[in-house]
């Protein structure tokens, strides 16, 4: 490693460099507080004529570098030297003279060639190239929302705004005292070691993100020309399908969803990793698995979902906030949307009413509990029960613990009628008016709610309410009752306001929703007594059009720090909770086999019934008997859970003393689970026992 100090154009400046910046780096992702600092920086310079120190430029020279060109390949620094590349186009395409023109053109953006590779003098990644080229070229860019547009339009509207202090070519002549220092690091093939001085680094105004990291780790590769093809086919696809703000909470659910586990945000890269490492995963497995499942992510957080009652109804769960529960739907959608479509929809429809009551009830104060019942969910999902409606119901209506329970009619109608969010309240009534009308449906964008009694009383108001004591006394109990709320198109809601009740009658009996149309002949007045007559009539209606629980068949789980004894278990039993607990031992008959890992229980049992009866087993895998209720078929490769082909298996762990392999990622129930079903079909459960800790 060789550091030195330089001036930022000298760095960037002279003949025959090429800047690259390598797939693994974030996109430019420099906003107006870093830019506008930077240019502050330089007018500091401008008034007192001292240098400014702008910070270290890690590289290493690429493998292109040669007699022609010198490759410098940066690994910190990127999003400063774009920045000030950006900042010298604002500053030539300010300037008036043609040669400083010129100059800046030749000295710090263009090589003099007409190589491609080569010509622009920053090779910028494939997600930022083609606004930063157009920048340089002083072309229109297609893209007007890309940072690198942004900030070139910013530094142009910065260098305009202090024309009266200093003029483009006072702040041009100024950069040359931004220094830095440069760090070669000298390697040569070592990309480890790049990553290791990545992951450390922490770049000046925007940390590294989980995503920054987490592109990083899986493009990590033997060979640079690698990483391009990983990120060209991979990374490239998710970072434009789901935008790269999206991509660390993307990657988030994803692990969740992976490991049935909660992953706190602060934790997403390094859980990340872990996954990666213990389940013996390739990079390019992951990514392709990633990539497939953010066309289903994107639906979810753009609501662009193909199918008109999905998406409508991920419409309502956004505004229910139900992020905790985007793990589920990305389950759902990957694994059922190509052929089990109709199905698909009455579950989407059954966890929208799931949630509108959750979410009005608040059965726990905070989400813990609600990914609690995810995370379960989706664990039983792909190991015990089918994916329908009906089995979905049954687990939602007996939940582990109250905090996470589907409430019932009687707790729903209570609620609503004594407070509700507008918000939730206008997902509510618009399947109130659906179940009834059965009209065409309206986009729920663009309807809002209406309080039928004002937010703010006017004197009219109080007047009509009994006085000043009785009306805020009505306003507290039922301002945001459900009686008291109503559906209206946007345009309405302005429109009514706080006017007396029968300027608002008269508008409201046009609106196009019957739940609101009708109270004008209903309701010639609005006090108290027709408030409590609706907020009866309209809590009703929600019992009927939004579904609630099955009657519970199963107790609560019971609050320790425990969900198992420690002991012997046979294996044939699976209805034993054993959250928290560690396998220590697996036995048959006189024989002990150490076990220390969930997943080596089935390689276990694999290999003690290989060797009983190696045709019979064969036959097993022949007709895949294992895992069948979870098979994949958007994906046929992880079918499976025992194969003899390792590339079937995206998770395999190698079946000693046998040509066989098992899927390597299963969590305390899908090891017991499947294990139980290959000993049943060998007619042998009772003989096998485990020892827990």
């Amino acid at each position: 490693m060789k550091s030195s100090d330089v001036k930022i154009l000298n760095f960037v400046g002279g003949l025959d460099k090429t800047f690259i910046i390598p797939p693994f780096q974030r996109n430019y992702e420099w906003g107006k507080d870093q830019c506008t600092e930077l240019f502050k920086d330089i007018l500091q310079s401008c008034k007192t004529g001292k240098a400014h120190y702008l910070g270290n430029i890690v590289y290493y020279e690429g493998k292109n570098s040669g007699a022609s060109y010198t490759e410098f390949v940066l690994i910190d620094g990127q999003q400063r030297v774009t920045s000030v590349l950006i900042l010298l186009c604002a500053l030539r395409d300010s300037i008036e003279d043609a040669n400083v023109k010129e100059s800046i053109n030749k000295r710090y953006l263009l090589n003099d060639t007409s190589d491609n590779r080569y010509r622009i003098r920053l090779k910028q990644t494939a997600y930022d190239s083609s606004s930063f080229i157009a920048i340089i070229d002083g072309e229109e860019p297609e893209n007007k929302d890309s940072h690198v547009v942004r900030n070139y339009n910013l530094f142009k509207t910065l260098i305009k705004n202090c024309s009266g202090s200093y003029c483009p070519i006072d702040i041009y002549e100024t950069i040359p005292k931004l220094e830095v220092v440069e760090v070669n690091l000298q390697v040569i093939d070592d990309l480890k070691a790049v990553q290791t001085v990545f992951e450390k680094i922490n770049s000046t105004g925007k940390v590294l993100t989980p995503a920054d990291l987490i592109r990083n780790l899986l493009l990590l590769t033997k060979s640079a020309d690698e990483q391009e093809r990983l990120y060209s086919k991979y990374w490239l696809k998710i970072e434009e399908t789901l935008k790269s703000e999206n991509i660390t909470r993307f990657s988030r659910d994803y692990i969740i969803m992976q490991t049935f586990s909660d992953v706190p945000e602060k934790q997403v890269y390094s859980l990340f990793k872990s996954y990666l490492i213990e389940n013996d995963r390739e990079n390019e497995d992951i990514l392709d698995e990633m990539e497939k499942f953010s066309k289903y992510y994107a639906w979810i957080i753009f609501e662009s979902c193909q199918d008109e009652v999905i998406n409508r109804c991920i419409k309502m769960l956004n505004i229910l906030k139900t992020d905790d529960v985007y793990p589920l739907y990305l389950y759902l959608l990957f694994q059922m949307f190509q052929d089990q479509k109709s199905e698909l929809r009455h579950i989407f429809i059954l966890i929208t009413d799931f949630m509108i009551r959750y979410r009005v009830v608040t059965p726990a104060t905070g989400g813990g509990a609600l990914r609690s019942v995810v995370q379960e969910l989706i664990e039983k999902l792909s190991s015990e029960i089918e994916c329908t409606r009906e089995a979905i119901l049954y687990e939602l209506s007996n939940s582990a613990t109250p905090t996470g329970r589907f409430p019932d009619d009687n707790e729903f109608t209570q609620k609503l009628m004594s407070s509700v969010n507008p918000l939730y309240a206008r997902v509510i009534l618009l399947k109130i008016e659906e179940n009834e009308t059965h009209n065409i449906p309206v986009d729920i964008n663009k309807v809002t709610v209406e309080h039928l009694m004002p937010q703010t009383l006017s004197a009219w108001w109080k007047s009509h309410l009994g006085g000043e004591e009785d009306a805020e006394r009505i306003r507290t109990e039922y301002l945001n009752s459900i009686g008291n709320l109503t559906p209206v198109s946007q345009g309405y809601n302005s429109s009514m306001s706080n006017k007396p009740w029968g300027e608002k009658i008269s508008v409201l009996k046009n609106v196009q929703f019957t739940i609101t149309s009708v109270i004008a002949d209903k309701y010639p007045e609005w006090n108290e007594a027709n408030i409590r007559a609706r907020n009866e009539l309209i809590s009703n209606k929600a019992v009927q059009a939004v579904a609630g629980p099955l009657k519970r068949t199963r107790q609560y789980r019971t609050k320790s720090s425990e969900d198992y004894v420690r002991g012997v278990y046979p294996l044939a039993d699976i209805s034993t909770p054993m959250n928290g607990a560690s396998i220590v031992s697996v036995h048959c008959y006189n024989n002990r086999y150490e076990c220390t890992r969930w997943k080596d229980l089935l390689v276990i049992i694999c290999r003690e019934l290989y060797s009983r009866d190696q045709q019979h087993f064969e036959q097993i895998i022949i007709k895949n008997a294992i895992h069948k209720a979870t098979r994949k078929k958007n994906y046929p490769q992880k079918d499976p859970v025992i194969t003899r082909d390792r590339n079937l298996l995206l998770v395999p762990m190698s079946i000693p003393n046998t040509p066989y392999f098992s899927e390597g990622c299963l969590s305390n129930l899908r090891a017991r689970v499947f294990t139980k079903q290959l000993l049943d079909e060998f007619k042998c459960s009772d003989e096998y026992s485990i020892e827990i800790e």
